[in-house]
């Protein structure tokens, strides 16, 4: 039988799908090698040993130690001002002074009225001494003598009464030099030159309050208590304060004070905080983000970037010697500021992936490069341009 051309195109069709089926199931049956497979590029940093603190975060606000309104001890017209609006007082200089002609004139009086006193006291107990002998002699009579001594203890008594009415008078003199009871930053002046002042006043001449050393008001929640009262109890309940923004940090310093009691309404406990300010960085009223340290530890540190979350807790890939990557169960103590301290599970020294996780599987060969963002997983400025 004759062949046609249409017979003859599809005998060579069913030839050519032939070989390429041959040639794909030869080439399924023949086992890829997984020095074949193309190397994964991944990112990975070296898990380091180290200290790291575990703290709490909060927000507080910066309080005076010590805030005292200066108020007159006397009512009377101020005649001098020594100090001007915001300055720097010491405990003990003089912050203005009143009219003081009528206390010195009293003063004079008391002294003066203590003289004559002690001038007729002097003359009694002569009188007196003298009627003690004559009466030893028989000349004059015991009720005399008892007259004349009971004249003397009686200008001594008035004596007395007079040292105690200039002790006053000095003491309402020096009322009228006012003195800043506490060394700190003034004010607003509450008065000037000519204001007469009264010692019922409420307003007072001037705020003083104390800048160095200042305190720190912040909460904590009251569920770590515990934790609190055991790191002031050993010493390592450290605060350190950075602005609210988390860009500049301000200072340092130690937990004090913890309340007596938890907050019902918030499940919160008041702390207080005590720190150098000697260079006047931080002011009364200023918010401040407090970091309070209740933990110290040492172990080895990775970003917690590093770590992946599973169904079975956290794990990580360990870059081996060869090139590929060992899935393994991680165990953290805690984490503080995105760094995790590593309990079980990562070795000093080990390369952890950091990024590419999703890319590779537990034996993946990688092509590794190291990680140039931040110890905390952070990408440098760079890299996120």
């Amino acid at each position: 039988m004759k062949t046609t051309p249409f017979q003859t195109l599809a005998a060579h069709g069913r030839q050519a799908f032939g070989g390429f089926l041959t040639l794909q199931i030869a080439m399924s049956a023949a086992p890829m090698k997984a020095d074949d497979i193309a190397a994964v590029p991944v990112t990975t940093i070296k898990a380091t040993s180290e200290e790291l603190n575990r703290v709490i975060n909060g927000i507080g606000t910066v309080s005076p130690v010590q805030s005292v309104t200066v108020r007159p001890r006397i009512d009377g017209q101020v005649t001098e001002i020594s100090f001007a609006e915001g300055q720097m007082v010491e405990s003990g200089s003089v912050l203005l002074k009143l009219d003081d002609r009528e206390l010195v004139a009293s003063l004079a009086s008391a002294r003066a009225k203590r003289a004559q006193d002690e001038a007729q006291l002097s003359n009694a107990r002569t009188e007196a001494q003298r009627y003690a002998t004559l009466a030893e002699k028989g000349v004059a009579s015991a009720s005399t003598l008892e007259q004349k001594t009971s004249s003397s203890q009686q200008y001594a008594a008035a004596v007395q009464s007079d040292d105690a009415l200039i002790k006053s008078a000095q003491t309402q003199l020096g009322f009228a030099t006012v003195l800043a009871p506490i060394s700190g930053r003034t004010g607003f002046k509450q008065v000037d030159i000519g204001s007469v002042v009264s010692a019922s006043s409420t307003d007072g001449i001037v705020t003083i309050t104390q800048m160095d050393p200042i305190a720190v008001s912040f909460v904590a929640p009251g569920d770590r208590f515990g934790e609190i009262r055991d790191a002031l109890k050993n010493g390592i309940a450290q605060v350190e304060l950075v602005s609210t923004d988390g860009s500049r940090p301000l200072a340092k310093g130690k937990l004090t004070t913890i309340d007596n009691a938890v907050d019902a309404s918030n499940g919160s406990i008041h702390l207080k905080a005590t720190f150098d300010n000697k260079d006047g960085i931080l002011w009364p009223g200023l918010p401040v983000a407090t970091i309070l340290t209740i933990e110290n530890r040492s172990g080895v540190v990775v970003p917690d970037k590093a770590l992946a979350r599973g169904r079975d807790g956290l794990y990580a890939y360990v870059v081996g010697t060869d090139g590929k990557v060992v899935k393994r169960k991680v165990t953290t103590a805690y984490v503080t500021n995105a760094r995790a301290l590593v309990s079980d599970g990562i070795r000093e020294g080990e390369q952890v992936v950091m990024d590419g996780q999703s890319r590779i599987g537990d034996g993946v060969k990688v092509e590794a490069s190291p990680w140039t963002g931040a110890p905390t997983g952070e990408l440098d400025a760079k890299a996120r341009q």
